[in-house]
């Protein structure tokens, strides 16, 4: 069962800069499901405790709060609160769903979690993440989702003194994708950093939005995207880093690397860094490009076809987003699922 919705607000920066452009925000019109998803537990070491419908309040979301107001249904926590082992939770969203997952890691504690999406149907997924004073959170999130599928995926975290927060996130599903995460710096010395992989394909559409908020003194941020837009694809990334007042020597840096394949893509990068602050760093970059002709021509004197070439390249960069999953035995399946024998053998 799913309810219909207007037309929904997603993804806004938190300072409106591109009215003339219409970047500010995205627009979803669509159904958002009512129908609750309950996750295959596929590894979940006996040091972490599983909590049926608690939530974490006070994370806020990129996503924006209309989304959020949708979500009330059924929700799952997992609370670590020692050094734990991988868990791995697989949510199938056939026929439409939602899913809420909220993370809580103690004082010190350590959570590595690693969520797959798979499944024929509008998926939406919320995770909420509360990384007390000194912990670490490891997210992986790898989205297969049905390529002729709605996907929302809303991310947010709030991290205490010397709290981690690391973020390993695949896009490799969904016709219409949209990506929101949030990372809000309070404790000192705390950090984030996130690995963001795409390849969107023919047709298909991808929006993201990720928000880093310092407020603590001496935090630091590192968003790197990379990613793959084939023939006639969308994609918008938004990255904002936002140096707010008392965050002395906070440092913040973003980048993100396109390559393009075939024609007529729609690319957007917005990096915005907003300052309040003196005493900070921020960075910003984007480099985007389509294969040298030299090295089609190389690969080519060696036997390999141009269509292969490029999904070398293209594994290639993805290779380089998988690296950085904590779980070896999740980093296989990424692996995987980028392979010419499950894209369908499709090439650019």
């Amino acid at each position: 069962m799913t309810t219909e919705t207007e037309n929904i607000l997603l993804n806004p920066l938190p300072v409106r800069t591109w009215n003339s452009l219409k970047m500010n925000e995205a627009s979803y019109q669509g159904e958002i499901p009512t129908a609750f998803c309950t996750p295959e537990i596929k590894k979940l070491p006996d040091s972490l405790k599983l909590i049926q419908n608690e939530t974490l309040d006070n994370v806020k979301s990129a996503a924006g709060d209309k989304l959020g107001e949708l979500l009330q249904g059924d929700s799952l926590l997992i609370e670590s609160d020692s050094e734990a082992t991988p868990a791995i939770l697989s949510y199938d969203f056939t026929g439409g769903k939602s899913a809420r997952l909220f993370l809580h890691a103690k004082e010190n504690a350590v959570l590595p979690v690693s969520v797959i999406m798979t499944g024929e149907g509008t998926a939406v997924l919320e995770i909420k993440i509360s990384a007390e004073a000194g912990s670490t959170v490891d997210l992986t999130v790898i989205q297969t989702v049905g390529s002729d599928c709605d996907v929302i995926t809303d991310i947010g975290c709030t991290c205490d003194k010397n709290a981690n927060f690391n973020l390993t996130k695949l896009e490799l599903g969904g016709a219409h994708e949209y990506v929101a995460v949030s990372a809000d710096l309070s404790g000192e010395h705390s950090s984030f950093t996130a690995n963001a992989g795409y390849r969107v394909k023919t047709n298909q559409s991808l929006d993201m939005n990720y928000v880093v908020r310092h407020t603590g003194r001496k935090t630091e941020s590192n968003i790197f995207a990379s990613g793959i837009l084939e023939n006639d694809s969308t994609k918008t990334f938004r990255g904002t880093i936002d140096l707010i007042k008392g965050c002395a020597g906070a440092k913040g840096t973003e980048n993100e690397d396109i390559l393009l394949l075939g024609d007529n893509q729609v690319n957007q990068t917005i990096p915005l860094i907003l300052c309040d602050e003196e005493d900070v760093e921020g960075n910003h970059g984007a480099s985007i490009g389509r294969l040298d002709d030299n090295i089609i021509f190389y690969l080519g004197s060696r036997g390999i076809s141009a269509e292969a070439a490029e999904d070398i390249i293209a594994h290639a960069k993805l290779d380089a987003i998988i690296s950085h999953i904590p779980d070896e035995e999740v980093r296989t399946l990424a692996h995987s699922l980028i392979t010419p024998e499950a894209d369908g053998g499709e090439d650019a």
